[in-house]
């Protein structure tokens, strides 16, 4: 696929400022992904005066005729709502537009890192699950960025003057980003609803390919929420943690099946796990959407709990090192700091893994009670 042509015109700058906000160009660079329904590039957005700012632009397929108001209607509403956040762990959002008026385009926050499919199978090709404590400090970076876009775009009870309340519904580990800095960024905000525009009945193979972090409710029928971003939360945790929530065999119409039944695989050994957080973990991924967190804030809060528990500070020099490791710019493994924690004396224990290396060693745990 060639790069698309971006002609900017008039109508596509801030014409409050008129022509002194003309003369924009965007220069594509390499692809950096693609997906079954858009292609992300590398690119500049220069301005007059030859300054420059880096940026990702995402383009979509061409939409259809018959759906394409609704579409762009819906996508163009989610990027509205995501421009208007200032949060470290949401990607911004500058523009959107239409290019040939069929495709859709996002310029976006250029996230130079990689993506958490990347980290989780780096670890899984070395026989190992993501550290307990790197996991730990993830999960409330995703929980927060979640919590600061439905805080941020407005009340989802409609108290907010108009305001979309903006729940990601779609999340999977495709839309975590992690950057060279030791930052998390979620992206992709909106992009199940433009989907459920398009057609009220979804193939089985476009269904399943994304069913292992849908909650069952919304694979049932229902519009996504604040409590369904919980569920796909707790699926990427358990994921991290434990491993996928469907062997990976499973055929699609069986995933679909036990997708909304809230079926989530386990293992043939108990995962040694700290017992608060196997209690979030279950909380998270109940089948029953009022049994759960109410929101990612409140899930973001006991992670927090139970990591300032185990004496786990921030990680995110930890995925820096991991990050610049998967690119192939980091220390060797021995030359990176280990994570581990000292031990504190109780009577339960637990599994603490190493950043650097996955290396897993018993250590003994305070553990806050289970409400």
């Amino acid at each position: 696929m060639g790069h698309p042509h971006f002609r900017l015109t008039r109508q596509e700058t801030d014409t409050a400022f008129g022509d002194a906000a003309a003369g924009r160009t965007v220069v594509l660079g390499d692809e950096i992904g693609s997906g079954s329904s858009a292609t992300v590039y590398r690119a500049k957005l220069v301005h007059a005066w030859g300054i420059e700012r880096p940026i990702a632009v995402k383009v979509f397929d061409a939409t259809a005729s018959d759906d394409r108001d609704a579409v762009l209607g819906t996508m163009a509403a989610a990027a509205r709502g995501v421009a208007q956040l200032h949060h470290p762990n949401v990607a911004q959002v500058y523009e959107f537009g239409v290019l040939d008026g069929a495709r859709p385009f996002v310029f976006e926050e250029l996230v130079d890192g990689a993506s958490l499919p990347t980290l989780i199978a780096d670890y899984e090709s070395k026989g190992q699950r993501v550290p307990l404590d790197l996991a730990l400090f993830l999960g409330v970076e995703i929980a927060e960025g979640l919590d600061g876009a439905r805080t941020g775009a407005g009340s989802c009870d409609g108290a907010s003057g108009g305001r979309m309340c903006l729940v990601h519904g779609d999340l999977s580990a495709r839309e975590v980003l992690l950057s060279k800095l030791g930052e998390v960024k979620l992206t992709d905000f909106g992009g199940a609803s433009a989907a459920r525009v398009v057609s009220s009945i979804r193939s089985y193979s476009s269904v399943a390919k994304r069913a292992a972090t849908i909650a069952p409710e919304v694979i049932g029928g229902d519009e996504p929420g604040p409590r369904s971003d919980v569920f796909s939360l707790g699926t990427l945790l358990w994921e991290m943690l434990v491993g996928p929530r469907f062997p990976r065999d499973l055929e699609d119409a069986s995933v679909l099946l036990h997708a909304r039944a809230g079926y989530v695989h386990t293992t043939v050994f108990d995962p040694q796990l700290p017992a608060p957080l196997k209690a979030v973990l279950r909380r998270a991924l109940d089948p029953d959407p009022s049994k759960r967190f109410p929101h990612a804030g409140a899930f973001a809060f006991e992670l927090r709990r139970i990591a300032l528990a185990m004496g786990v500070g921030d990680g995110r020099v930890f995925l820096r090192y991991a990050v610049k490791r998967l690119r192939g710019e980091g220390a060797p493994d021995d030359a990176m700091p280990t994570g581990e924690i000292e031990a504190v004396p109780t009577s339960s224990d637990l599994v603490v893994a190493t950043p650097a290396s996955g290396t897993v060693r018993k250590a003994t745990r305070a553990e806050p009670p289970v409400s």
